[in-house]
């Protein structure tokens, strides 16, 4: 009776309208919104203070995952890093998925673009797969409830 109702959820990476692969984790996704103060003054010669809203600044977002599972997540991750290279921005999506597999949410990242990648570490003693960590950087985020 406890096992059904637990929910378990799992977030996996989208591409091209594919599935590509499961994450272990995705950090928070965070967006600041800055406000720019705007001082003036009436006729009557009284200081006024306003703001005005700036742009939102969207922090970056961390994916882990295990060592190399998706050949063309990979191949996208390694072509980005090849500073010749053209064209490397991608959409992506994450799909939060219950334990059927099915899609209950839907997070579009626009303008996608990894800038830090870190390797599995290994410890002494220790048995399982390596993790990689890749942190992207996007220009837009929209959710979709399914």
């Amino acid at each position: 009776m406890l096992d059904t109702a637990v929910v378990t959820y799992k977030c996996q990476v989208e591409l091209g309208g594919v599935r590509v692969e499961t994450l272990k984790s995705v950090s928070t996704i965070t967006v600041d919104q800055e406000y720019i103060d705007v001082v003036s003054m009436t006729p009557s010669g009284k200081i006024e203070w306003d703001y005005v809203h700036g742009l939102p600044g969207w922090k970056n977002v961390t994916l882990t995952r295990s060592a190399d599972k998706s050949e063309k997540f990979t191949r996208w991750i390694q072509d980005a890093r090849d500073p010749a290279a053209t064209d490397v921005e991608r959409d992506l999506v994450l799909v939060f998925v219950n334990a059927k597999n099915e899609a209950i949410k839907k997070m579009s990242f626009a303008r996608v673009h990894p800038v830090s990648w870190s390797g599995p570490g290994v410890t002494a003693g220790e048995s399982g797969v390596g993790e990689e960590t890749l942190e992207l950087r996007y220009l837009d985020v929209d959710t979709k409830f399914l």
